[in-house]
């Protein structure tokens, strides 16, 4: 009985754990990848996928100097928790046209493509691997 149980509650908690991790697109524009999966975005937080249009302001390291002068508008891809993305959908955050939603790369640029080099695809894969190891 002990041993049924115990099974019940082993696959139970690999079901559970499996369904809370979630993949994402991250990136700028076009310059985005497919992130591993991930289902650590805090203590007690649920991850999920957002997309959102922002403008480039004087300093900001995501924009070159010409779209910082012009004020480009560009858009971010990301894996982020449930609140933080209920908080980007405040007006007051800055940022417009956000879309938060919770299955595997749901955050796709609205043209379909992302276009970052395999080379930094496989450093940034090696990466994530090394540090899943610890």
């Amino acid at each position: 009985m002990h041993r049924e149980l115990l099974f019940f509650i082993v696959a139970f908690c690999l079901f559970f754990a499996t369904t809370l991790s979630i993949r994402c697109y991250t990136g700028t524009d076009n310059k985005c990848l497919a992130a591993p999966d991930n289902k650590d975005c805090g203590v007690g937080e649920v991850c999920t996928c957002v997309k959102y249009a922002f403008t480039c302001f004087p300093g900001d390291f995501i924009c070159n100097q010409q779209e910082q002068l012009a004020g480009a508008t560009k858009w971010e891809y990301l894996l982020v928790s449930q609140s933080i993305c209920k908080a980007l959908q405040n007006p007051m955050s800055g940022v417009t046209d956000v879309t938060c939603c919770s299955t595997n790369l749901c955050n796709l640029p609205s043209d379909g493509r992302c276009t970052s080099s395999f080379g930094r695809r496989k450093v940034l894969r090696k990466f994530n691997n090394l540090l899943n190891i610890a």
